[in-house]
């Protein structure tokens, strides 16, 4: 069965080597001949220990070692936010540049996510209309905070505004998490609970703030099973009703709950099926993609299918999850 693979990660090359020693956050150590890992305000952020993970050839073999088809991929973190302004409208280029000369090279195997500046809202929806009208991209990479801020805040409606005029689904992946602190202090990895979480505030925030409501066309992919959004559905709406009028939310003509599954769809990643039907009954079928992680240490590019596999779907449902949602949600032509 063909599998479309919505979920992964490529760092290039020369992104790593910028990153390489660099004083300040964040920061690359390199720990052998292909491994490294990367850092933030002391914390590790995310390791490379796969060849694919920046090197495109390699990836080929593994991709077909799996039997994956296509990937839309995206540049993960640590990236072109974190740096200063300037740097981050020129790092911004480049990496969507080099995605697209991949996508160019491998024709039909690979798409790609726009990685923004979000440091400047203006040159990022130049860039986002850039990487749409000349490089073809398929969706945009929204970190789950952006150097810090909420993704909900206001300056950066016109991002969203723009994704939805051009009809390019924003894929929400963690970011250095606005709750390091609190992971430092239990001693606990970061992608533990602090990414989950900080995906999970940042589609809540989205919706509660109006914008779901103020753009319906808009689209969301929230990776990670939907972070803890599908499991806490009851809670979320109740906090909405009894907390809009302290935090000054939205005035929401529909649940929160509503708008997640009208306008939100979940990778699969979780690799633990109650949790996936879970998932699958709030969401529906037509709202869940494949999604592996590769290249990080903790995704499942050997394992993702099987677990679908597991959720005993008729062939109908089962494609749409592997292949036939991504191609609709993404316009990829058969």
């Amino acid at each position: 069965m063909k599998i479309i693979d919505v979920h992964n990660h490529l760092y290039p090359k020369e992104w790593m080597d910028y990153l390489d020693g660099r004083p300040g956050s964040p920061t690359m150590t390199r720990t052998g001949p292909i491994n490294a890992t990367f850092y933030h305000e002391g914390m590790r952020l995310a390791t490379v220990n796969v060849l694919g993970h920046y090197d495109p050839d390699a990836r080929i073999i593994d991709l077909d070692r799996y039997g994956i088809d296509i990937q839309v991929m995206s540049f993960t973190t640590p990236s072109v936010e974190l740096i200063p302004a300037a740097e981050g409208v020129v790092w911004a280029k480049k990496a969507n540049d080099y995605f697209a000369e991949v996508c160019r090279r491998y024709k039909g195997r690979f798409y790609a996510y726009a990685t923004l500046p979000y440091q400047d809202v203006n040159e990022s929806v130049k860039e986002l209309e850039r990487a749409h009208k000349d490089l073809g991209v398929k969706g945009i990479t929204l970190f789950s905070n952006l150097a810090g801020k909420p993704v909900y805040d206001p300056q950066f409606f016109p991002i969203y505004e723009a994704a939805e005029n051009y009809g390019l689904p924003l894929f929400i992946h963690p970011a250095p998490p606005i709750t390091s602190d609190a992971m430092k202090k239990v001693q606990m990895p970061l992608p533990l609970y602090a990414f989950i979480f900080d995906t999970t505030m940042a589609i809540t925030g989205l919706i509660f703030t109006g914008v779901l409501e103020k753009l319906p066309k808009l689209k969301f992919i929230h990776s990670h099973l939907g972070g803890v959004f599908p499991y806490m559905v009851g809670r979320i709406n109740d906090c909405y009703k009894s907390y809009a009028s302290d935090h000054g939310y939205y005035p929401l003509p529909k649940l929160p709950s509503d708008y997640y599954r009208e306008q939100v769809w979940d990778d699969v990643i979780s690799f633990h099926v109650p949790a996936m039907k879970c998932a699958l009954e709030f969401m529906g079928v037509d709202h869940l993609l494949i999604g592996t992680d590769y290249a990080h240490p903790i995704g499942g590019p050997e394992k993702v299918a099987e677990f679908v596999k597991m959720l005993g779907l008729n062939q109908e449902d089962s494609e749409k999850i592997f292949f036939k949602n991504a191609m609709k949600l993404f316009h990829i032509d058969s």
